[in-house]
């Protein structure tokens, strides 16, 4: 029987064999060929997520995965059995769903058709998390110009943590939208995000980086915090606060810092929580999250008509890959990795 990780109690995983699941309307069942880890699949500050906290004993674990459609349910058009496709799902959420799984049941119209000059471990490391959080941050929320049709003016916008897996992929469709991409990060990493296309590179432990932003980019107005921890989201504020004077920040994270009272009216900074583009209710700390189905409408036309030209194109490219050994069975070295803080500027990747 094919194997898939599930977490038995908070902090632990296991390996169990279960039945391969049969797709329902609409859905397809994905046979894995590879997965990618995210923070929210172990424990970082960043995210209090799955494993470590919030996953229900006896949920399956994982998010981003890569592999080839392998039955279909009824009322899917889009696909054929044996597309290369990847996607992401709500792992550590319920019972019955996730990709660290030999076989993953997916929503058919919320996977994308993978081009021949994509690896199966780049795929899933473009799998979802990473690009559609930087899609819907910049796109749904900030309303920016979409790469097929660019600004003219060449606007700046801040990417605070360029270096991460959102952060990459948000430089490279900033640029590909018509935009100044602006990254901040550690300094190993400037040569990284100035290849994936940000314009000018800061390090986040300049004490003055807000202040040296704005004057350099008086019109500053929009930003992403990728890292949503301690006073980022205040520094993104400040910068735009002391540029343009008002603007819109997003952030992966609340956050009740009491500085940010006083920027409030003129620079918000608004949560950006991914998981709505799946169009499902679901439960966070302290919070229920509707269904928000033109979420999922728009991340439905990404994967049908964007992403896929994007990729096979070689405009838009995965994240350097970091992959390890041993599939399935290894998958708790990769998770202790993360919870580590050893990953920079790559994304852990499993051949399955």
């Amino acid at each position: 029987m094919p194997k898939v990780v599930v977490v038995p109690t908070k902090g632990k995983t296991e390996i169990r064999d279960v039945p391969i699941p049969e797709p329902g309307p609409e859905e397809v069942v994905v046979k894995t060929r590879a997965i990618a880890l995210n923070p929210t699949d172990s424990h970082t500050v960043l995210y209090l997520h799955s494993r470590d906290f919030l996953a229900p004993d006896n949920s399956w674990l994982g998010c981003d995965f890569a592999g080839t459609v392998e039955k279909l349910g009824s009322g899917v058009s889009n696909l054929k059995q044996g597309d290369r496709v990847a996607a992401f799902v709500h792992g550590g959420q319920w019972e019955g769903e996730g990709s660290f799984a030999e076989y993953v049941k997916a929503q058919a119209t919320l996977v994308w058709k993978v081009p021949e000059n994509v690896s199966d471990e780049e795929a899933a490391a473009a799998g979802g998390i990473g690009p559609w959080t930087a899609i819907q941050a910049l796109y749904m929320r900030l309303k920016l110009n979409l790469p097929s049709n660019p600004t003219k003016n060449a606007e700046p916008v801040l990417i605070w943590g360029g270096s991460t897996s959102v952060g990459l992929y948000a430089l490279q469709l900033l640029k590909l939208s018509g935009y100044t991409p602006i990254a901040v990060c550690s300094e190993k990493n400037f040569d990284l995000v100035k290849k994936f296309g940000a314009a000018a590179a800061y390090s986040y432990s300049d004490p003055d980086v807000s202040s040296k932003i704005a004057k350099d980019y008086p019109s500053l107005q929009y930003g992403l915090d990728t890292i949503a921890e301690g006073k980022t989201t205040v520094s993104c504020v400040k910068a735009v606060a002391a540029a343009k004077g008002e603007g819109h920040i997003m952030t992966l994270l609340t956050n009740k810092d009491e500085e940010l009272q006083q920027y409030k009216d003129k620079v918000p900074a608004e949560m950006n929580l991914v998981y709505t583009v799946l169009g499902v209710e679901f439960d966070w700390p302290g919070v229920t999250f509707p269904a928000m189905p033109e979420d999922k409408r728009q991340m439905e036309e990404w994967c049908a008509n964007i992403l896929p030209d994007l990729f096979a194109s070689g405009k838009l490219k995965a994240n350097p890959i970091r992959s390890f050994d041993g599939g399935l069975d290894n998958i708790t070295e990769g998770l202790e990795y993360l919870k580590a803080g050893k990953n920079s500027g790559q994304k852990v990747t499993y051949k399955i």
